[in-house]
């Protein structure tokens, strides 16, 4: 079964990495690729002019050297062009013609011959392939000379002994034999010979025109002095001495020097104006130098110190370069110390004193004085300095905070949105202006000089409201943050006044001045007054605050009139006497000096003077009872009827009743009276008195008003007097007009 699972993301930024790690390495190696690529072509054009000469040479040798064994010409490229030798390169923009920058130098060392090509190839004025030959003259003639022996350099002054660097270099003009030999040893200056001898085989081919070799270190005489190296031919089974390849020799030692060598160091001197103890001032110190080969370099060294230094260490060196270090003590301190940790300081204000410690820290060397540096401070202010000081003198000032604060603070600006001692029915808004130096305040306020306690510890608090009532005093206490406090304000005095007054007492009067009482019917007139007593019928009221302005009295409780009900000749305004009859409202209130008004006093006027009245008689089916006692003591009763409509007006009504011709008591019935009052109600009624009358209209006191005959007609008057709730009374006649009838009834009335 197959594995469809694929790389992960971890998986594949691995092998992206690794990729370009291996293209990183690759590319100095595809650059060199391209490199050599790019020079192949020159290298192919160099090796054809090359075979060019050595066909140029060998149809010419003859012509050139002649019968010499040696010998050096030179073959120009435009020979070998005109020879048709070479061809140009073959880039149309590479030049490669030049005969001072493209020849071949041929020399013929015992028949043997050495070619040399030099070549330049520009594109245009740029240089892009060159390979160069030495310049050495080149010249036809026989070489009977041997080898030049060159020491480089030929002295040296005075120098350590790892630092000389001498080469021995053997050359020829013409070219060398192999394996060149040599022998070198030192000496001193008399020539007396100081060291081993020291052999070296150059190991070079025949055929190159110079070798060179460096002495090593190890060669070169440790001890101090003067020297000189001596270089004379080695020959040994593998070594052919100093000689070129015709078989020329140097047989003569080469001397070179003198070679001055000074491995020892230079001597500290004595050194002048170095210090024992501390100081702070800035100054110089000499360092004397001594060395007895090649000498110091300078002498004496000096520094200028002004940077804190307890010692220092001159390096001396003399002019081979030896060097030596000399310690002096500088013991200067330029630094002032520091002040470290703070104990004792504070931010929180106080009054004082207060002990602060500073910790003293020096980094120029000498070390404080003393540390901690302790200082007392009494005085007021925020911050103080105590001064810590080195052993040098250095000095430092560290600011400390103290926070000492003495005087009490100034009491704010105070403004009030109402005087003082003025009565006022609204809150009283006092807005101060603190001072810098107030951090809180307690407020008090009170009335009669006691106060209350309100602490407030408050500075973003700019306004306080007095919302009590009463005559108030106020103070306020502000304090610093040290403790410091000052009483402000406290011979000022508010008067507020939030409270109505009570509501008026009002009486209810007569005319008289006697009392009425409220809410009953009465038929008298009414005054409303403020009391009974006509000298001072002005109502009261209770205000324990600013004190009564005035009263009002209104007859709706909308519109108000300001009392002026003084005295009893206002008796005819019309608010205080009630003029007409019924329901009628009376509302007093006291308004105090500041505005406040009290409940509201009601007085209800109930006044009726009018009299009632009757409002319907009902005489019904009127009946008449009479009777009669005979001679034997008998009750005789006999019906009257009724036989005539009855007729009422006014306070009087009549009714008509027939009777038979007896005498004697009769008695209607089936009367009723209906009474009605305007204002407050009628009441009821009573009889209180009946009248008989004779025909003639005169009282009389018969036992009946018929007792004769039907000529003898009378009648009665009963009279009735009618209440309202109120007292008031009236009166009402009923008048009977009695008729005869007969003893059989008949109708004579």
């Amino acid at each position: 079964m197959g594995n469809n699972k694929g790389f992960t993301l971890v998986e594949l930024i691995v092998v992206i990495a690794i990729m370009g790690v291996i293209l990183i390495l690759a590319l100095p190696q595809v650059s060199k690729i391209q490199s050599a690529n790019k020079d192949r072509k020159y290298d192919a054009y160099y090796s054809s002019i090359e075979s060019g000469a050595k066909l140029y040479i060998d149809s010419r040798s003859k012509d050139l050297f002649g019968n010499n064994t040696s010998g050096c010409v030179t073959v120009p490229y435009s020979e070998l062009k005109k020879q048709n030798l070479v061809k140009d390169f073959g880039d149309r923009d590479i030049t490669c013609s030049d005969d001072d920058e493209t020849y071949v130098e041929v020399r013929k060392v015992n028949d043997n011959y050495l070619y040399s090509t030099a070549i330049t190839c520009r594109n245009s004025e740029k240089i892009v392939y060159e390979k160069k030959i030495d310049t050495d003259l080149c010249t036809n003639e026989p070489d009977t000379k041997g080898p030049t022996v060159t020491l480089s350099p030929s002295s040296h002054d005075w120098v350590q002994s790892k630092n000389l660097k001498i080469n021995i270099i053997i050359s020829d003009d013409y070219t060398l034999n192999k394996n060149i030999g040599i022998i070198y040893y030192w000496t001193d200056t008399s020539g007396a010979k100081v060291s081993e001898e020291y052999t070296h085989n150059y190991k070079n081919k025949k055929g190159v025109k110079k070798v060179s070799y460096k002495i090593p270190t190890s060669n070169i005489p440790t001890v101090t002095g003067q020297y000189k190296l001596v270089v004379r031919p080695w020959y040994s089974s593998s070594t052919s001495g100093i000689q070129d390849a015709l078989g020329n020799q140097t047989v003569i030692d080469t001397v070179s020097g003198i070679y001055k060598i000074d491995n020892d160091k230079p001597v500290c001197g004595e050194s002048t104006n170095a210090k024992k103890t501390w100081t702070n001032t800035p100054f110089e110190i000499t360092q004397a130098c001594e060395d007895a080969a090649s000498g110091c370099k300078k002498n004496p060294y000096s520094k200028y110190f002004d940077k804190s230094t307890k010692t220092y260490t001159f390096t001396i060196e003399d002019k081979a370069g030896n060097t030596n270090t000399c310690d002096v003590d500088v013991y200067l301190d330029v630094d002032d110390p520091t002040c470290g940790n703070v104990e004792g300081e504070s931010e929180e204000w106080t009054g004082g004193p207060k002990t602060i410690s500073v910790e003293c820290k020096d980094t120029g060397g000498s070390n404080c004085v003393k540390s901690p540096f302790e200082a007392t401070f009494t005085t007021e202010g925020k911050t103080d300095e105590i001064i810590i000081s080195d052993v040098a003198g250095n000095t430092n000032s560290c600011t400390v905070n103290k926070y000492i604060d003495k005087t009490p603070p100034n009491c704010p600006s105070i403004s009030s949105t109402k005087p003082q001692r003025t009565w006022t029915k609204d809150t009283i808004t006092f807005t101060f202006g603190f001072t810098s130096d107030t951090v809180s305040w307690d407020w008090y306020t009170g009335s009669g000089g006691n106060y209350r306690f309100w602490y407030t510890k408050k500075t973003d608090v700019t306004k306080v409201d007095l919302t009590g009532s009463g005559k108030q005093k106020i103070k306020m206490v502000v304090y610093d943050e040290a403790g410091n406090s000052k009483e402000c304000f406290t011979d000022h005095e508010y008067w507020i006044d939030k409270s109505a007054p009570g509501a008026p007492i009002v009486d209810l009067v007569d005319g008289n001045w006697k009392f009425l009482p409220n809410n009953s019917w009465r038929n008298v007139l009414f005054y409303t007054a403020g009391s009974t007593d006509r000298n001072n019928p002005v109502p009261t009221s209770i205000d324990t605050g600013s004190g009564i302005s005035k009263y009002q009295i209104s007859p709706d409780n909308k519109t108000w009139y300001d009392w002026n009900f003084w005295d009893r000749n206002s008796f005819s305004d019309k608010l205080y006497r009630n003029y007409s009859d019924g329901k009628t409202y009376r509302y007093v209130r006291a308004v105090d000096k500041v505005g406040n008004i009290s409940p509201v006093t009601t007085k209800i006027i109930l006044q009726d003077r009018t009299k009632p009245f009757v409002k319907s008689v009902s005489l019904g089916r009127l009946s008449v009872r009479q009777w009669y006692v005979d001679e034997y003591g008998k009750e005789h009763d006999y019906d009257a009827a009724y036989i005539k409509s009855k007729s009422c007006s006014g306070t009087k009504c009549e009714a008509t009743i027939c009777l038979v011709n007896k005498g004697g008591l009769f008695l209607p019935s089936g009367f009723q009276l209906t009474g009605d009052d305007v204002h407050s109600k009628f009441d009821r009624y009573e009889e209180i008195e009946r009248k008989m009358l004779d025909k003639n209209g005169n009282p009389t006191q018969s036992g009946g008003c018929l007792w004769t005959d039907g000529d003898d007609p009378c009648s009665y008057d009963w009279t009735y007097r009618l209440y309202d709730n109120a007292g008031n009374t009236s009166t009402y006649t009923m008048h009977y007009i009695v008729g005869y009838i007969g003893q059989g009834g008949e109708p004579y009335c």
